[in-house]
């Protein structure tokens, strides 16, 4: 798999709550060379009220930059741009609108990640591009949310992502600039990081790194008022008493830090202040690297077969006690069955990792009972943050693992938005067969031909295994009925 990534252009796509970031890279046998850089401000967290619901406007300037950034992407294949989506489309209750008009207009597929995968990848960007020794803390301030992740060398031991950002304060709290406002941007940051600190706390770091623009102007700034790059209380002291003069908010000649920024950096000000006062910091470097380069680092690490999210599977088949072999059955005849059905069924890379991964995790539910025990398996994935998977990823997952036995039922979750009925369904039954195969859980499968056909699926087994698999095929006469039921064809048949 490695040599897949030697000289390939790859590209992240951030959807972020103040600005969207396009990055190209090269992968290439040294790692990645960044090509492109690009932002463009949307301030798409500005546009969403007090009800979660995000305004027309925001949404059309999204709109706008994401055409844009498809038509500077055509020199990338489509596989290979991934597009993460952060805090506002996270919150908005209306984020479908946002993400069915994107649909229409960029050819990649968006994956609204949760606020911990958020805080990961960060991670990794700054662990990938960072001299570091021992345990670090990272923080990354956005425009609506404020992640946080402790680790050492690529291994994360705490991942939080905190409700609050550099636009959604400056909303609340910042219309004027002065000691007040100041007082109420650090006195909400403390209450909404108050859950965590003890926790960052008592597990200490040799070094802190702060990336994001409002980390980036905060460390420019400090150099300004002469201070040096390295943020410290005193700095941030000096930029606080620098911002409370209107007409220091105009100034357009300090290097890093643009008249946009100034509109909200103040409120960015105030929070770092409160991070490291709550936290006893006394040194925070920013790093440059953030969450558009940990998605690059993400996707090379996937070409290299070292997918995080393979070992997030197997860390929860570990917690919930899955009896590995029967899931190594299981997963074996899933991908017998998937590589005959793929050439017909249109299926692809990710169709096979969502099957694997799925058989894997099929019986996770069995340690909370037997009884629908795949509801419970379905529950534990859709409601447990799983390191590498997006939401959507994560939602199939989910109704594969809620639909491998009894009845079939494809409403019971959302739907996800890049899986169509017809393709979640021809996986959902290349597991059940699969997993019907192994009810006895003693033996393995015996040798079987699998034809797809249209919707239709046949199975031909020689004659003399009928009678050494006699449950086997009682079971499979079961399926083929639920399946019929369902409006689809499996026939079981002896070789002709």
């Amino acid at each position: 798999m490695q040599g897949q990534s030697l000289e390939r252009l790859v590209a992240a796509v951030d959807l972020g709550s103040n600005s969207f970031h396009m990055t190209v890279a090269r992968l290439t046998p040294s790692g990645l060379q960044v090509l492109v850089r690009d932002r463009e401000r949307v301030r798409l967290a500005s546009g969403l009220n007090r009800k979660g619901v995000l305004g027309n406007k925001s949404i059309q300037r999204g709109i706008e930059t994401l055409k844009r950034f498809d038509g500077r992407l055509s020199g990338v294949a489509t596989e290979d741009i991934r597009v993460v989506a952060t805090h506002t489309l996270r919150e908005a209750k209306n984020a479908h609108e946002f993400l069915d008009l994107a649909a229409e207009h960029f050819r990649a597929q968006i994956n609204v990640i949760s606020g911990p995968e958020e805080a990961r990848l960060i991670f990794q960007a700054v662990a990938h591009t960072q001299s570091t020794e021992g345990r670090f803390l990272v923080f990354d301030i956005g425009g609506g949310s404020t992640e946080f992740a402790v680790g050492i060398d690529f291994e994360t031991e705490f991942l939080s992502s905190r409700t609050l950002g550099c636009v959604t304060f400056t909303k609340r709290f910042m219309k004027k600039v002065n000691r007040e406002s100041f007082a109420k941007v650090e006195l909400n940051t403390r209450k909404v990081i108050e859950p965590i600190v003890s926790r960052i706390r008592g597990l200490g770091a040799d070094k802190v790194f702060g990336t994001s623009g409002s980390v980036k102007s905060v460390s420019a700034l400090g150099s300004y008022l002469g201070h040096g790059p390295i943020i410290t209380p005193e700095s941030l002291e000096s930029c606080k008493n620098f911002m409370l003069m209107d007409m220091n908010r105009r100034t357009t000649d300090i290097p890093d830090v643009s008249l946009e920024r100034m509109q909200i950096l103040p409120a960015g000000i105030g929070i770092i202040s409160a991070i490291v006062d709550e936290l006893r910091l006394s040194q925070v470097y920013f790093c440059d690297a953030a969450l558009r380069e940990g998605v690059l680092y993400d996707m090379d690490d996937r070409l290299k077969s070292s997918d995080i999210r393979e070992r997030t599977a197997f860390d929860l088949m570990k917690k919930y006690g899955v009896d590995v072999d029967q899931a190594g059955r299981v997963r074996d005849t899933a991908i017998r069955l998937f590589s005959a059905a793929a050439p017909v069924w249109g299926l692809g890379v990710l169709d096979h990792q969502m099957i694997v991964w799925a058989s894997m995790l099929h019986e996770i539910g069995l340690q909370v009972g037997y009884s629908a025990y795949q509801r419970h398996g379905s529950y534990i994935v859709i409601n447990t943050p799983l390191p590498g998977f997006s939401r959507e990823e994560q939602a199939v997952l989910a109704t594969l693992i809620l639909n491998h036995r009894k009845r079939i039922d494809l409403s019971s979750l959302p739907k996800p938005r890049y899986w169509p009925k017809k393709r979640l369904m021809r996986l959902v039954r290349i597991l059940r067969i699969a997993h019907v195969m192994h009810v006895a859980r003693d033996q393995g499968a015996p040798k079987f031909s699998a034809s797809f056909e249209g919707s239709a699926v046949r199975l031909e087994f020689d004659k003399g295994i009928y009678r050494s698999h006699e449950v086997m095929f009682l079971d499979l006469e079961e399926e083929s009925r639920r399946q019929g039921e369902a409006g689809y064809s499996l026939v079981i048949a002896p070789v002709s």
